[in-house]
């Protein structure tokens, strides 16, 4: 996405939207402070393929983090499985703002 920081994250949710009317299954959940400054705090998101496929891989989950740098600092979370032929398959992902992970 161009331009800042702040309005990147506002498109986050019309973002999301169009992913969903691609994927129907895609699963998705923004969170913001309050209603009154909707301050950004974490999103979630999940594709819909590695959601139905989850059941066929092995019963080890993986977190990785890693951290954002700029003028909104956070850390992104990705959650990796493996599939029965040893390769790496990326789950979910999220990030967090880093004054949510210090409260």
């Amino acid at each position: 996405m161009r331009g800042s920081f702040e309005h990147a994250y506002q498109l986050l949710t019309s973002y999301f939207a169009e992913v969903r009317l691609v994927d129907p299954d895609f699963l998705f959940d923004i969170q913001t402070t309050s209603c009154k400054d909707k301050r950004f705090t974490r999103c979630f998101w999940c594709f819909g393929p590695p959601k139905k496929t989850y059941k066929l891989l092995r019963p080890v989950v993986v977190l990785d983090r890693t951290f954002l740098k700029g003028r909104y600092r956070g850390t992104l979370l990705t959650a990796i499985v493996i599939d029965p032929s040893n390769h790496i398959f990326q789950l979910a992902f999220s990030i967090i703002d880093s004054e949510t992970i210090e409260n």
